[in-house]
This record gives structure tokens, sequence and C-alpha cells, in this order.
């Protein structure tokens, strides 16, 4: 049985497709972050996974208009990818019980065990269990019972106690994922394998040194502990992969070894995703002229140029303006060499610097309005300037996912990338959000001196070694000349602002969100855009960007740089750095002094050293701030 529907607002079910009632909910940006296709989702009385794009039924899916950021999954996906999709929403049944609308699920794992008689067993062949949901407004009702347990015999079907998900599923290093193989496991050991009609029990005890959690046969009294599949040798007490994925409803060849893994992991599941910022498209003089060169470009003076413009109707955007600007754009690229090159669509980042470095009132919109202010006092070998962005819009999409390792920043196309449909998807889910941020731009030829002058110190070169380590781990070939100090700077600079700003804004932690510009070895970018964003229309009241301002962003540098010197976790925290064969991509960085949330950090919690700011070691590491 699947539960195939879901809510306007999330996710819902039904155990017959004729009658479908919500099961739970979820947010439409969780369906790009945390819970999006191939993702297990915890319901209040069971688990399910979120199926693959073939099941949905794009009907209720609003398109989302932004060119770059399909420009750029086309680039990933193909040419069918046709559309940007919102989450399934009809505002004429958002509040109907047995809408159809919504993201289609199925219960997985597939295995559940009883709480009062401990029977486990799986949901396939039905009979064993059952699904009770006569509530259809109380999706939190909805529940597994075991029909046929004999502790509860005395009451109704409906009042039984909801049975609860097993919790080990089994992995393999190509992010296939399946359910524990219990009976398989508990018979290996039995010389006559596998007994007729084996009927298993669930017991587990409190430990910290593991799971200790029997499975036994009832029909033939062979027990086994889950401890056997756990570690490192755990593969071995496991058959081989079989190749499924569940979000697919699919089967493929793989017979690689499988690992045991808990059901909520935070390895699960990581987003391979791509975003963008909306950009204005009100354009400046260059940027006509630039638009236009190949006609622009040839003109002998400023007289005949003129003449052109005033007779070609592709050139009437540039009748308003005086010819001698125009001339003037002319002469400056010509200058140049001509107009640069536009941007890869993979790269999204180099038109969003620009316009953040180089505000300008030309190019402001509705959804995107970015005014330089004072940068703050006793900070100018760091920071160059400081820009208020009091209106953004930010689209994200979902390329696919991977499952043990999350890819690397930036990474649309990792190795063991997990597909979102059996074939090849002509749209993708994507949600836009709006809000405001706060943009630094760091002083590039300070960060290029400093990172050249650290660039052979033990700290960099622990993490250029266990960097490729963590990429043989992962069967990827290491970024050639990935700039890490420079990295180090903007990221750790980036983390402490947020955990302190979060103090002082109003907005969480988790509703936080950076934003790294680090360029390419041709074109240098260092700085960062630390924002927050809403799912509504409106966005967000203020509170962030109102923190830029001078008298503020001064008091909150000195308390970041000032909590970012000492950590609970010391010494052990600032003396960290990882060792062969560590492929840990920190240094001195912890949970309580510079780790973010999932969801605002875009590098994993990676790349991480408080040592870069603040002075640790005494040796120079640290980037002089005066």
């Amino acid at each position: 049985m699947t539960i195939p529907a879901a809510a306007a607002s999330g996710l819902s079910g039904t155990a017959q497709r004729s009658a479908p009632s919500r099961i739970g909910q979820a947010r439409p940006s969780h369906l790009i972050t945390t819970t999006g296709v191939g993702a297990t989702v915890d319901l209040p009385s069971m688990s399910v996974i979120v199926r693959g794009l073939d099941a949905w039924n794009p009907e209720h899916q609003d398109p989302v208009d932004e060119p770059r950021l399909l420009d750029a999954v086309q680039r990933v996906l193909g040419p069918q990818i046709r559309a940007l999709r919102h989450a399934p929403w009809d505002p004429d049944a958002s509040d109907d019980p047995l809408t159809r609308t919504g993201v289609p699920v199925t219960p997985f794992p597939r295995w559940m065990r009883c709480p009062r008689c401990y029977r486990l067993g799986s949901l396939d062949p039905s009979g064993q269990f059952e699904l009770i949901h006569r509530w259809g407004r109380r999706p939190d009702l909805a529940k597994y019972v075991h029909a046929q347990c004999l502790r509860q015999a005395s009451l109704r079907v409906a009042s039984r106690r909801a049975c609860v998900p097993a919790r080990f599923l089994v992995v393999c290093e190509d992010g296939h994922l399946d359910d524990f193989p219990y009976v398989d496991f508990v018979h290996r050991t039995r010389t006559e394998g596998v007994c007729d009609g084996p009927q298993l029990t669930m017991s587990d005890a409190a430990s910290t040194l593991g799971p200790r959690v029997t499975v036994r046969c009832v029909t033939c009294d062979h027990s086994r502990s889950i401890q056997e599949a756990a570690g490192s040798s755990g593969w071995q007490k496991l058959p081989v992969c079989r190749g499924r994925h569940p979000h697919l409803q699919r089967f493929y060849q793989c017979g690689k070894q499988l690992k045991l893994i808990v059901l909520g992991a935070s390895n699960l599941w990581f987003a391979v995703s791509a975003s963008a910022l909306h950009l204005p498209q009100g354009q400046t003089v260059e940027d006509l002229v630039a638009a236009n060169w190949e006609i622009l470009g040839v003109q002998p003076s400023a007289a005949v140029a003129q003449l052109i413009i005033e007779g070609m109707d592709a050139l009437r955007g540039l009748r308003g303006h005086p010819i001698e600007e125009v001339w003037g754009c002319i002469e400056k690229l010509r200058g140049q060499g001509g107009p640069t090159v536009p941007d890869s669509p993979d790269n999204l980042l180099d038109a969003e610097w620009r316009l953040l470095s180089r505000p300008t009132t030309e190019r402001q919109d509705a959804d995107f309005r970015a005014v330089p202010t004072d940068s703050p006092r006793g900070y100018d070998s760091l920071i160059d300037q400081v820009v208020l962005v009091s209106r953004l819009r930010e689209v994200r999409a979902l390329l696919g996912f991977t499952r043990l390792s999350a890819p690397e920043r930036d990474e649309l196309r990792p190795v063991r990338r997990i597909p979102l449909a059996r074939g090849q998807a002509e749209w993708v889910p994507a949600v836009e959000q709006r809000g405001e941020g706060i943009f630094l731009e760091l002083r590039e030829q300070r960060v290029a001196r400093w990172a050249s002058s650290i660039a052979e110190h033990e700290h960099i070169t622990a993490l250029g070694r266990a960097y490729r380590q963590w990429a043989l781990d992962r069967d990827q070939t290491p970024s050639a000349g990935f700039p890490i100090a420079r990295f180090l700077l903007i990221h750790t600079l980036s983390h402490m602002l947020m955990r302190q700003v979060a103090l002082e804004c109003g907005y969480s932690s988790a509703s936080l969100r950076e934003r790294i510009y680090l360029g390419t070895p041709l074109a240098p970018a260092v700085g960062l855009l630390i924002s927050t964003a809403a799912s509504d229309s409106e966005g967000t009241l203020g509170g962030l960007v109102a923190l830029g301002e001078r008298r503020y962003l001064e008091r909150i540098l000195a308390s970041a740089l000032g909590e970012a010197a000492h950590c609970s976790s010391d010494p052990l925290c600032a003396e960290h750095i990882p060792e062969f064969p560590s492929a840990t991509l920190h240094n001195a960085a912890c949970h309580a002094c510079l780790f973010a949330s999932e969801t605002s950090c875009e590098a994993g919690n990676r790349w991480l050293d408080r040592a870069v700011l603040v002075n640790l070691t005494g040796d120079g590491l640290a980037f002089e701030l005066s």
C-alpha cells in the first residue's frame, strides 16, 4: 500500500485512492532543504518517504520565474527541463481534508513494531498491520495498529496503540536505501536457514555503547543482536545491496556492501540544490552598450553613433541618455577590448557580486533594493564596503540528492547524485523567498596578501591534506587551486556574524543564511551576504538590515570577535587540526563556538577556523584587523 496524496501545505495520504486524506504537513521550503524527494519524513505516528517527481501532479504547481536559475538547471539536467515549479497548492481546496492536491508519499520503512507485544513485521503483505485514519481534519491521529495483537485483543482496533517504524535501515555508498533485512539477518547463523513461517519480535535495552537491540524469531526461537551489523565490519554480517530506490519504487543492479544506518540519521539525505538571487531587469547605459556591442563598437564617432541610435528600433533604450554618456561607455569598453564574456549559467554568483559590490539606483525594483552605508570604524583593514539589502528575492531549486556524504559547496554534479525521477524530468521543485540582508565586501588586496603570507602555515596545510583525503573517500577529484585561506577567512567571519546577529535581530539562527562570494583566480571576489527570508509576498520586517548600520555593526563585530576568542570546548577546540588520515575539514571550530544549522551554512560546517580572525596560535596566522 502506498500513500498517494498530500495537503496543500504539506503531506497527506490515504489507505485507498478513492478517499485520500491528509496524514501530515511540511513547509514548502522543506521540500528543497530537508524533506525533499527521497527524504524520510517523521509524521506524528508514522514515517514516510517523499516519492519521485513521476508521482507528482503538477496541475496545482505554479511556475517560478527565474531565468538565470532555469538556465543553470538546464545546463546540469538537460534542455528538457522546461520549468521550475512551486510546491502543490490549491487555494480552493486548501481546507478540504479529502483533497488530492499535495506531495505524494509512501510509508517507509515498511517494517513496523508493535509497542505492546513487540511483534516486528512488514506492511507487505497487508493484514498484519492496519492503517487507521478516520479523522480527516486531524492528520496527527493517522496511525498503523497491530491488528493481531493479543495483548490488545479487548480493545477496538481504532483504540489500539500506534505501531512505530522499525528504526534500522541499510544503505550503500551509491545511495541505495532499503529496509533492514531482519528475516535473513536473524536466520543467517541458523544451520537450517530461514524457518517456515518466520515471526519476529524486537526488544531493546538502554546502552551508550551501541544498539542493544535483539531480534528473535518466535517460530524457531533463534535470535541475533543488531549490534553485530554495526561498525566498520558490520557489512560482513549483511547481504549485498539489491539497488533499491524507495522514492522511485524501483530496484537497480548494485551488489555493493551495505551499511547499517538509523532512521532519522543526519546523513540520510543531502540536497543537491542551486539558488539565485533575483537581479533587476533594468539596465545601465553600459549594459545596453555591451548588449549591442556588435553595432556600436564599430562606429567611428559620437555623431555617427547618435544617428544609428535614432534610426534603429533595437537601440531605443539609449535614446533617453546623452550621446556624450553613451560614447563614453563605448570608448571605455573599447579600451577594455570589448565587453566581458557573459557568465556561465553554472556560475550564478558573479553577476550578483557585480551588482552588490557596485549598487546603483538604476538597478533596483520591488524585489531588489541595495544601498551602501558607512563602514564600521576600526575594521578598515578588513571591510571595504557595507551594503544594506532591504529587499531581496531568492529562488532555490532541487536538482537531486545524495546519501551518506554531502556534496561539496556549489557542486551540482556530485558523483553519486540520485535522480528525482525515473526518467528525464521536465521540471524540478523550487521555492522563492523574499527577505533582507547585509552584504560585506572585504578588502581584496589585504586578504590576498594575508592569504599568501600564511599559505604554508600548519593550519592551512593540514586542511589541504584533509581535503585530499576527503575527496579520495568520495571518489572525487579535489578542486585544483582551491583558495583555502581565503575561504576560511570569509566563511569564519560569516559564521561569527550569524551567531551574534541572531542574538540581536529577532530572527532565530536557523532562519539566517549565508552566501559566500569567492570569485575566480582571474576575477577574484571576497565578500559575504547574510540574509533572512520568508515565503510570503512581503518577506521580512527589517530587523536584520538595520543591524548593518555603522553604530550597530561596530558593536556586533566587536562582540563576535570577543566571543570567538573563547570556547567552552577549549583547549581541545582551539588546538584542533585534522591529522592524517582524518578528512575533517575544519580546525578550531565546534558546535559551541562556530557551527551553524544545516540550512544556514552553504558549506556543511566545513572550512572554519577561529584562529584566522582571533589570535589563538600566536604565530601570525590571524588576520590583523588594525
